[in-house]
């Protein structure tokens, strides 16, 4: 068997895998990232189909967050403009409703009450201040419920916190981690990038491959084993060593990998993840170009112009994304899913149907590999990027560690990992 040795092996080419090579090669190791796949970027990855770019569902980079600062870092732009959520609409029992983002929309909507839009003005006040003093430990539904006594405020948040979290588990997912994000979002916001998340992915593998890092695709790893130094058997029959071994996938796969480590199986067994059903759709035309937002207060339900922020569509054209939130244990057939999103899009964009040009469904897209669980303390109790009482072995991706959710946790991981594997490595 083939036998080549490097200071650090990445296996996993997802933003996470991505992030822990630049840096472990940026702090001087020599690095290998693998993926099994024949195309880097995991979830992040792009499909142009007719000049319209295809995100694997909706994205939103968050500015200043922990990924933004890795690819600024890593001397990334990653162009692209906010959404005009001010501008958008809350639905409720099928009726449009303006969105109180600012406060001339809280003043308009009517789907509250003045009392209402009085505790809710207040609310948002201490979320773009510092979040509420909500403890972890309690789920969403008791943290809302200590927020407010109205069914329809807490709706409102609800909602809120579904489009910064992409979350909707109430009953189990941690409340204060929740919150702190939906703070993120109400403070610094989100951009969506100019021809999709690939370009970000593109730009990732010109850094990696500047700092000397070997990249390689269809490239499935079978073993992981520890000796005096890491044994990473390939499904081609080769095999690599390495100093140092990262883990940039998600808690199954690590499990599978490494059955004898305890932590890591652990984390994997406690796996909760996150999920939603996607219609991602290319229209020649925008019937209602006024209504570029819409969120559901009564049903975890999302649509978005994404092309009226980043160049993701022919000119004239429009790329929508539509959304529907799953909790933990739903399920649904593809026709009841897509029936439901079509019909949102009918209340957002009547007439539609006549322009459609590409479509994209998925009906089970992960977003999330496991949910900060309120049983579990939250985000401090995801799991360390330091495998314990292993030497050399590390994992990164959005179930690991304290920081920040969705993407921002994996670069945040995987940041920390790649730079710690660099160290073991080169001591």
């Amino acid at each position: 068997m083939g036998v080549s040795e490097v200071d650090v092996v990445v296996v996993g080419g997802g933003v996470a895998g991505m992030v822990s090579a630049a840096f472990a090669a940026e702090s001087g190791a020599s690095v290998l990232l693998v993926e099994a796949a024949s195309e880097f970027g995991g979830r992040a990855r792009t499909r142009i189909v007719s000049g319209y770019h295809f995100n694997q569902g909706a994205h939103a980079l968050y500015r200043d967050g922990f990924l933004d600062k890795a690819l600024q870092d890593l001397g990334i732009t990653a162009a692209g403009r906010p959404p005009a959520l001010a501008d958008g609409v809350f639905v409720y029992e099928n009726a449009l409703h303006p969105a109180p983002f600012r406060a001339a929309g809280l003043a308009a909507t009517t789907l509250l009450s003045d009392l209402e839009k009085a505790e809710l003005a207040s609310l948002l006040r201490s979320l773009r201040d510092g979040s509420p003093d909500v403890p972890s430990g309690i789920s969403l539904s008791a943290a809302l419920a200590a927020l407010s006594p109205s069914p329809m405020v807490r709706s409102v948040l609800a909602a809120l916190v579904r489009l910064t979290s992409i979350v909707h588990a109430p009953e189990v997912a941690d409340g204060r981690t929740l919150l702190d994000q939906l703070h993120g979002g109400l403070t610094r916001g989100a951009r969506y990038l100019d021809g999709g998340w690939g370009t970000m992915i593109d730009s990732l593998c010109a850094a990696c491959a500047q700092r000397g890092v070997d990249l390689r695709s269809s490239c499935r790893v079978e073993s992981i084993e520890r000796d005096t130094r890491w044994r990473v058997g390939l499904a081609d029959g080769t095999g690599l060593t390495a100093r140092a071994v990262v883990l940039a996938v998600n808690p199954a796969q690590a499990a599978t990998l490494c059955p004898a480590f305890d932590a890591v199986g652990a984390a994997a067994a406690a796996a909760v993840p996150a999920k939603v059903a996607c219609l991602d759709l290319g229209l020649a035309h925008l019937p209602r170009p006024d209504v570029l937002f819409a969120l559901a207060v009564d049903r975890p339900l999302y649509f978005s112009v994404h092309s009226n922020a980043a160049r993701l569509a022919p000119d004239g054209a429009a790329l929508i994304h539509t959304m529907r939130y799953v909790e933990p244990g739903e399920t649904f057939s593809r026709d009841q899913l897509v029936a439901e999103l079509e019909g949102f899009v009918d209340l957002a964009q009547p007439g539609w149907r006549e322009h459609e040009r590409a479509r994209q469904f998925l009906p089970a897209m992960p977003v999330i590999s496991s949910i900060p669980l309120a049983a579990k303390g939250g985000a401090s109790g995801r799991p360390s990027f330091v495998v314990p009482d292993v030497d050399g072995l590390f994992i990164s991706g959005d179930w690991v560690g304290p920081l920040g959710l969705l993407s921002d946790t994996a670069a945040a991981s995987g940041r920390s990992a790649g730079e710690a594997a660099a160290a073991f490595a080169r001591a």
